[in-house]
């Protein structure tokens, strides 16, 4: 697991597993990995172009895009995360 702990563009992302406690874990196209952001409870996150969202287990949550893969902004310092599509 990659923890995000600096401002960064993550592209080709195929999807979000995220839960209640404001973590994220990004899924990056060709990675066997996740990459970890830690948000907090309050964070600051919007997910756009939303396909379908699937119970994982518990409090965690799959969210996959419309398109083929998201495109994430992630703002370590404000603790603000934005998703879109670009197709």
């Amino acid at each position: 697991m990659n923890h995000i702990t600096q401002t960064t563009q993550l592209e080709r992302v195929e999807h979000v597993l995220g839960s209640g406690s404001g973590i994220l874990d990004f899924a990056i196209d060709g990675e066997s990995a996740y990459r970890t952001w830690e948000g907090d409870e309050d964070a600051d996150w919007d997910i756009e172009d939303v396909d379908w969202v699937e119970n994982a287990d518990e409090d965690r949550f799959l969210i996959y895009p419309e398109a083929e893969y998201f495109t994430c902004e992630i703002d370590a310092d404000r603790g603000v995360v934005r998703c879109w599509c670009d197709e």
